[in-house]
């Protein structure tokens, strides 16, 4: 972790659209057709005023984020009708016993894992076809679900769950670098917690449809009802995305030429942009060695692991307390999703608001999951109220990778870095949801009392890892803070860390300083 040379040409950072704004105007033409690395390789500074960029910013929101949202919404459907058809005959169906319904989920994320490192690789060797990237793995992965209800046994399924998770693994390593290549790090965390909200807003939809289907009598099965129309959503979604998500924002086509050059200067501070988009062994040796890498990896695994509560298993638990299938897609979703949408919202917006506050805000979204898994290892399971109140608690747990997602995006600079350890880190990701459905023993359903363990253990996990990552990321800006003062040599600054430069945050140490 030391520093370059301590002689090489310094930077310092600038102090946003105010500095920008009195700068002279370079006219560049940033055409649509042109490739991404001339997006940002040949980006001269443009001068722009406030009400400009704010405008910008406010189509940007408005067309990317619903696309990056749906993104989310339809990918959580898609994973989930799995929890949902498990309680309207897809079990019996295909002859599920035993462990085989656990491995269902499971085998879905050994796809995801290897699809991430996929996905990961290819963002890296085509960084100017984001958009297209995207838009085609949906239509793939809705096809997917389509044929979903012509699988007749336990062997189909896992192979059409393993080809899912690959498809719809593309989400996460992506996802990192659309949002640091569009939004200024202080716009980061709201914008993550927004597109993540997509998992929230996607259990509501998918309980209050559930619902509505689950309650239609017809000689169709009900659980292959599901896929069709799911199924059918995500192929329209992804052909509205085509159209719309583009690779860069140099072929945004609902942004003019002058708006297009405004978006990629609103992002030049950022100093986590690059338009070079050739491979770096030191970059990828770095990113192994990164601790933050480390950090996020097993806070990953330990956020991750309980997921599948949520997304497989809840339906059969609440279930268990009593309800009937079509009273437990509304209680066990609706409820859930909308405390987790308004956990979203409000700390999200606490932590944009508040510097260097989203891994408190993190470490205080765990706390009511340890209570709520407590609740459901303690409690007798005659007590319905009490152990139904711990579950929904278990809802705001999510918030902590929500927040580790938007400090990816805002803490590595680099291109290869950045995307090394994003695959690294969904990798971990879906370990842990690999390793979830394991805990919950068929022959403890419906109380899992190994499962609410595993819950407690990993809550608790979540509480002690942001007091870790505070730690090193203060001690890390105050090492860099001593090194810059001991090492300034008076040279004429001439900005050019600031620039789409590939370099990473290691070998920025003397500008970069770190988000908490």
């Amino acid at each position: 972790m030391s520093p370059p040379n301590a002689n090489e040409e310094l930077a310092h950072p600038g102090s946003g659209e105010k500095d920008v704004a009195e700068m002279a105007i370079t006219d560049v033409d940033v055409k649509p057709a042109q490739a991404r690395d001339d997006v940002y390789d040949h980006a001269e500074r443009i001068a722009y005023a406030p009400e400009e960029g704010a405008r910008v910013l406010r189509k940007i929101d408005l067309i990317l984020l619903p696309l990056l949202c749906g993104c989310y919404i339809f990918p959580f459907l898609d994973k989930t009708l799995l929890n949902y058809s498990s309680i309207f005959g897809l079990q019996t169906a295909l002859h599920l016993t035993g462990s085989m319904y656990s491995w269902t989920g499971s085998i879905f994320y050994f796809g995801y894992m290897l699809g991430s490192i996929m996905w990961s690789k290819l963002v890296q060797r085509f960084p100017r076809h984001v958009g297209k990237l995207i838009s085609g793995a949906m239509v793939v992965w809705s096809a997917i679900i389509l044929l979903t209800p012509l699988v007749t046994n336990f062997a189909g399924l896992m192979v059409n769950r393993f080809f899912l998770g690959i498809m719809e693994s593309i989400t996460g390593p992506i996802f990192v670098v659309v949002t640091s290549n569009w939004w200024t790090r202080n716009e980061q965390s709201f914008r993550t917690a927004f597109w993540l909200g997509g998992t929230p807003i996607g259990n509501f939809i998918g309980g209050c449809l559930s619902y509505a289907l689950g309650s239609i009598h017809t000689s169709f099965p009900t659980w292959k009802l599901f896929y069709v129309f799911f199924g059918s959503f995500s192929f329209a979604f992804a052909l509205l995305l085509a159209f719309l998500m583009p690779d860069h924002q140099g072929n945004a086509r609902w942004l003019t030429p002058r708006e297009r050059k405004i978006a990629v200067e609103r992002v030049r501070e950022n100093q986590t942009v690059s338009g070079d988009h050739h491979w770096k062994w030191n970059q990828f040796w770095e990113a192994l060695r990164d601790p933050q890498t480390i950090m996020f990896f097993i806070t990953a695994i330990g956020n991750t692991m309980p997921s599948t509560f949520a997304s497989q298993f809840s339906s059969q638990i609440v279930k268990g307390f009593g309800f009937s299938a079509v009273q437990t897609t509304i209680i066990s979703t609706c409820p859930a999703a909308t405390i987790q949408l308004s956990t979203f919202l409000i700390f999200s917006y606490l932590a944009s608001r508040m510097r260097n506050t989203r891994l408190w805000w993190s470490l205080v979204c765990s706390v009511p999951p340890l209570i709520g898994a407590s609740l459901l290892h303690a409690l007798p399971t005659s007590n319905t109220a009490g152990r139904l109140a711990g579950y929904y608690l278990t809802y705001t747990h999510t918030m902590s990778f929500t927040f580790s997602t938007s400090l990816m995006a805002s803490n590595y600079a680099g291109h290869t870095k950045k995307t090394t350890a994003s695959g690294i880190i969904f990798v971990g990701w879906a370990a842990g949801l690999i390793a979830g459905p394991q805990f919950f023993l068929a022959d403890q359903a419906p109380n899992y009392q190994m499962a609410f363990e595993m819950l407690m253990v990993c809550y608790a996990l979540m509480i002690v890892l942001p007091l870790l990552q505070i730690w090193w990321y203060t001690h890390e800006n105050a090492r860099r803070d001593r090194l810059a003062q001991t090492h300034d040599d008076g040279d004429v600054v001439d900005g050019s860390e600031l620039e789409f430069t590939d370099k990473s945050d290691f070998e920025r140490w003397r500008t970069f300083r770190y988000t908490m």
